[in-house]
């Protein structure tokens, strides 16, 4: 019998999630697994702050779907096959950045410094320029996302809304951006993130 099992059976805590929307059963389910996921993403992904924000995710999406979820195995099954999508997910955007960074510089290796510095001031005239015509509440969500670095659980605690908005607002700001800014928004991605 492992240790997990002697606390509480994971599968039955699932149960009362599920079920009665018993946010102790929750607790006690994050507290079970919370740091041996980290641990286990780790595998994959090195960035202690982008771990936490997948771990989170995970529990975040079992709460949300909670009364809709159909697991065939089990809840440690479960969990590790959601974080371990999460961390490869995150490598896979990771790999195309990378590869964008490494076709534009081998673009543009025969252009002087100057024009890479006004290409870079361009870019934030036109950022600043784009972010001024979103409603302020958008515009400070993608200021926290993109320039500080803060997951969406912490923009969500800080302005004290939703998750939900926040990701809906930080997918109205894209939206926004891929119009305003079409032309160089890949690479204005690779910058910011």
């Amino acid at each position: 019998m492992n240790l997990t099992s002697q606390i509480a059976d994971p599968d039955s805590l699932l149960w009362k999630i599920a079920i009665n929307d018993d946010k102790n059963a929750y607790r006690t389910l994050f507290d079970l697994f919370y740091q041996p996921l980290c641990v286990y993403a780790r595998r994959y992904v090195d960035e202690h702050e982008a771990i936490e924000d997948f771990v989170q995710n995970v529990f975040v999406m079992l709460w949300e779907n909670r009364k809709d979820l159909k697991i065939e195995s089990s809840v440690r099954n479960y969990l590790l096959v959601s974080v371990k999508n999460q961390c490869l997910n995150y490598l896979k955007h990771e790999g195309y950045k990378q590869s964008y960074i490494e076709v534009y510089l081998s673009k543009s290796s025969n252009a002087g410094n100057y024009d890479e510095l006004y290409l870079l001031t361009e870019l934030q005239e036109l950022l600043n320029e784009a972010l001024s015509k979103l409603p302020e509440t958008y515009r400070i969500i993608f200021e926290m996302s993109k320039l500080e670095n803060k997951s969406n659980i912490e923009i969500a605690e800080t302005l004290q809304i939703p998750l939900r908005s926040v990701e809906r607002y930080k997918a109205k700001v894209m939206e926004a951006l891929k119009k305003d800014l079409k032309d160089y928004l890949p690479l204005l991605l690779c910058f910011l993130n």
